[in-house]
């Protein structure tokens, strides 16, 4: 009996690490080191008699034989967390742990205002969130979901949407535009100092303005480049330059009169926040709870 559950912990460890595409990712997901993990595929494979990995100083990939038991091993894994779930009914709520990946607008905006009504409606439910603006292997470093802009969803990934489209407006400080005047259409942002951001995708993103077929796209100039909405925003209401950004993000700002809407008539709309996960996977009853819940108006939660 207790070779049999040494052999079922370290067939769950190969599936963790064929998902990963490492030792030290898998490792770091499950919480345990890499040379344990290690030493647990080379008993498994001294056990079945096969190579399970290629292994390099720098990589590993499957053998042939790996990809034959990683195909028979994989949905039945998913199988049986399938039927624990089934269980919830018989809870008085969900339980489990739920690993997102998320971009800083969606955390501010999105899951900060609705973490804390979750938290008392949930508490059986574990919350990891990850805060990143860069594209990651959500699957590799072991997130249940990620929460980017609708668009912008991974291939193969099944998306849901979060929330209505999203006003994205440029901003500036009244003193600012009193000293470098107010532009009047959307190419003489290209006289003025912008502050620019870098994009998830290592790109300097673009400014849309406008919709439809009157949208125009800049790559305005600026000296300034900031990889954080936050400090971008703060930037521009000290003078340092015009932004673009969600309007909801500086609600705030703009009511309080430190910072104006600039081409007021050139406002854009972009799609809204998209969860996504892995469209083979069954989706967990925790996750797909804390995703309804991110769904609900504000007065609803």
């Amino acid at each position: 009996m207790a070779s049999t559950r040494a052999d079922l912990a370290d067939l769950e460890a190969f599936v963790a690490i064929a998902r990963a595409g490492g030792f030290r990712k898998a490792a770091a997901i499950r919480g345990v080191s890499g040379s344990a993990l290690s030493h647990s595929i080379r008993g498994l494979e001294n056990r079945l008699g096969v190579r399970l990995f290629h292994r390099t100083s720098r990589s590993i990939s499957l053998t042939a034989a790996g990809e034959v038991l990683l195909a028979e091993l994989e949905p039945r894994f998913l199988g049986i967390q399938a039927a624990i779930d089934l269980l919830d009914s018989f809870r008085s709520g969900p339980s489990g742990r739920v690993r997102v990946n998320t971009l800083r607008d969606a955390a501010q905006l999105l899951i900060a205002p609705r973490m804390p009504s979750f938290r008392r409606s949930y508490p059986d439910v574990e919350i990891e969130i990850s805060v990143d603006d860069r594209f990651i292997d959500m699957v590799a470093e072991g997130f249940d979901a990620g929460i980017r802009y609708g668009g912008t969803v991974p291939e193969g990934m099944i998306a849901s949407r979060l929330t209505p489209e999203l006003e994205w407006v440029v901003v500036g400080s009244p003193a600012y535009l009193n000293e470098r005047g107010r532009p009047e259409r959307p190419t003489d942002l290209l006289k003025h100092e912008c502050i620019r951001i870098r994009t998830g995708t290592d790109h300097v993103y673009k400014w849309e303005l406008g919709n439809g077929d009157r949208m125009v796209t800049l790559d305005v100039p600026g000296l300034l480049m900031l990889g954080d909405s936050e400090l971008s925003i703060r930037m521009a209401e000290e003078g340092c330059g015009l932004f673009y950004c969600l309007r909801a993000r500086v609600e705030d700002k703009l009511a309080a009169g430190v910072l104006e809407v600039v081409l007021p008539d050139w406002t854009s709309q972009g799609p809204g926040f998209h969860a996504y996960y892995v469209s083979h996977r069954q989706v967990p009853s925790a996750l797909r709870t804390f995703l309804d819940h991110l769904k609900a108006p504000i007065s609803d939660v």
